[in-house]
């Protein structure tokens, strides 16, 4: 939780103190289209032009680091396979940087057990962020961020207080 709220205050941070400029908006923008349609259930191999070879990916809750481009591609296969409607929705790219942008989406899925279908949980969506880095007209990282608990209360968890011993 701790480090969700530390990416928060980053990322405001960086709002408050950037400006942005149209011209890394206007080069960068196409790539991450790119980038979120292979996420979205388009071609990986669309990614091979799009990231660099070290590609790192960290995510919450634990952002431990996942690198190069077939652990992305990985990630997103492992993620599509039980959310196979899977979709990314942006909703806002601010730019922060000549290397690094924040892109606020949603995402929505059904989870479905691959191992046995017929357990299907409501569909679910979560709010979040991503700061992605680039170099040129490469993806090198992105950190991405949402909300864990509205995620899973989405297909039916409930929070519930631990009994006293």
């Amino acid at each position: 939780m701790k480090k969700i709220i530390l990416f928060f205050i980053i990322f405001l941070l960086f709002s408050l103190i950037s400006c942005q400029v149209e011209k890394p908006k206007v080069q960068i923008e196409p790539i991450v289209e790119k980038y979120l349609s292979a996420w979205n259930g388009g071609s990986l191999d669309s990614l091979d032009s799009i990231t660099s070879e070290n590609f790192e990916i960290r995510y919450n809750p634990t952002f431990e680091p996942l690198t190069g481009r077939d652990a992305l591609k990985n990630y997103i296969i492992q993620t599509r396979k039980v959310f196979p409607d899977f979709i990314v929705s942006g909703k806002e790219i601010l730019v922060l940087s000549d290397t690094a942008l924040v892109a606020v989406w949603e995402v929505t899925g059904t989870y479905t057990d691959p191992e046995n279908p017929n357990i299907v949980l409501p569909k679910t969506s979560s709010p979040g962020f991503s700061v992605i880095f680039f170099s040129g007209n490469k993806l090198t990282g992105e950190w991405i961020a949402f909300s864990d608990l509205s995620w899973y209360k989405g297909m039916g968890y409930e929070l519930t207080m631990p009994k006293k011993k």
